[in-house]
């Protein structure tokens, strides 16, 4: 049996859902990656595949930090993190899951009302609802199984992240002891 606090979703626990009414994804908002090398990540999606550097970006936390680049190309996005000290939140999902996915960020048009909705069936969230200038965010727990931390995003007309926005996702995560 899985242990709840550590899980994002126990499906032992969990009765069959057959009502899916309630989940409305507008698309992949965007991809984070985490990454050893910065600049070698960028160089093969700019380099090698011919993605546009959008922003690079540096979050600091009260203990730890990251630096970020976003790169698109053909309405897609990925967010290439790396860490910058040993203990960060990056460093931490790599050491405990490896290089590569961080999350996976779906667009959706009610976050409050998603977060409930998935709570009900088992997930769990890292994050409360990040309520910002900017997108209004929040991350689920990461999951043991999988590896993967879903983030649910609703823009209000702005492309890429705002600073305000991402340090207070930081901050939370932080806060929490996630990565």
């Amino acid at each position: 049996m899985s242990d709840p606090v550590n899980a994002s979703f126990d499906s032992a626990s969990q009765a069959p859902v057959d009502d899916y009414t309630n989940l409305r994804f507008r698309g992949i908002d965007h991809i984070a990656l985490a990454v050893h090398k910065l600049e070698d990540a960028i160089y093969l999606f700019q380099g090698v595949l011919g993605f546009n550097l959008r922003r690079r970006f540096q979050i600091k936390g009260k203990k730890t930090g990251m630096v970020c680049a976003d790169m698109v190309r053909d309405g897609m996005c990925f967010v290439l993190c790396q860490d910058t000290e040993s203990e960060s939140q990056v460093s931490q999902l790599v050491e405990n899951f490896g290089v590569g996915l961080a999350h996976v960020a779906l667009a959706v048009d009610d976050v409050s009302a998603m977060v409930e909705t998935l709570k009900k069936r088992g997930l769990s969230f890292d994050t409360a609802v990040i309520n910002g200038p900017g997108p209004t965010q929040a991350f689920s727990s990461r999951c043991p199984n999988t590896g993967v931390s879903i983030e649910l995003v609703h823009r209000n007309g702005e492309k890429g992240f705002l600073d305000n926005n991402v340090q207070e996702l930081f901050e939370q995560l932080e806060q929490s002891g996630k990565y």
